[in-house]
């Protein structure tokens, strides 16, 4: 038999249990589990029918119609510098990059260039770069459930990218800014 004493004891445990790991279901709502949690991403084309997404708060701004300044003896994958808030960034064709030899012609129009922020250490100023994208940015959830593993098309993307998820069929690499724009890849 439950003595009063038990019963508090038995109270207590479930109290530390809670407040150890507020987010463990005890008691009767137990069979219910909580929602696995979400992440949103920035999810955006670079090519046809190929996406890859960025954590929301490196996405800066999109520039309809780019104009940018050609660089002679630039990288392979650059189409150049982009004037952008009194300052002059690197702007990259992320698909030549990725393929490793050019796929774009650079003086064919670009609808747009997506403005990207990165950090190379804590606390060091925020830098910029663009790279040339086919669309307008959306948000998209993901979760653990989504994980997928990374496309096999380009021996760069293990080094570029911090994860990857599958949504409707679509593998979507979710990259880090800092990798694409701190080293040359070539």
């Amino acid at each position: 038999p439950m003595n009063e004493e038990n019963s508090m004891a038995s109270s207590a445990d479930l109290e530390k249990t809670a407040a150890a790991a507020p987010d463990a279901v005890v008691g009767a709502d137990a069979p219910f589990a909580s929602p696995a949690p979400t992440a949103t991403a920035r999810v955006v084309a670079y090519a046809r029918d190929r996406l890859v997404a960025f954590a929301p708060h490196v996405t800066q701004e999109l520039i309809e119609n780019p104009q940018w300044m050609t660089l002679p003896g630039g990288a392979y994958y650059a189409y150049g510098l982009l004037r952008w808030q009194n300052r002059m960034i690197p702007f990259i064709h992320l698909e030549s990059l990725l393929q490793a030899y050019p796929v774009f012609d650079a003086k064919a129009v670009v609808p747009y260039a997506l403005v990207l922020a990165y950090q190379t250490a804590p606390g060091v100023p925020l830098q910029y770069g663009a790279i040339a994208v086919a669309g307008i940015p959306y948000a998209q959830t993901v979760s653990d459930a989504d994980f997928s593993t990374l496309p096999t098309d380009s021996d760069l993307w293990p080094e570029l990218a911090i994860s990857c998820f599958r949504q409707v069929g679509q593998i979507t690499p979710i990259l880090d800014v800092a990798k694409i724009f701190s080293r040359y890849h070539g």
